[in-house]
């Protein structure tokens, strides 16, 4: 069960994606940019990306994997956490 504490501070992704694995399954957490949706500005995302193993992210067909985001806020990853372990189960 991946947990919260498990994915870092949420400082660590201002400059780095975070890649782990529970059981078969591997993830990615990073931060994304997206138009506000005034399309004025820009706001910053939590994705998370989640594949089966035993491949990593680069060499692992897009089809395979699965997206979801949330706002980049320690919320944000606690609602990221809970996406991917209702995912692995």
């Amino acid at each position: 069960m991946i947990k919260r504490k498990d994915l870092l501070a949420l400082s660590f992704y201002e400059k780095s994606p975070f890649t782990g694995s529970e059981g078969p399954m591997n993830y990615r957490v990073e931060k994304i940019t997206q138009k506000t949706a005034d399309g004025d500005g820009e706001e910053k995302l939590l994705q998370a990306t989640i594949w089966p193993g035993p491949l990593c992210f680069s060499l692992t067909d897009e089809e395979k994997k699965q997206r979801h985001t949330a706002p980049f806020s320690n919320e944000g990853l606690e609602m990221l956490a809970e996406w991917m372990n209702e995912m692995c189960s």
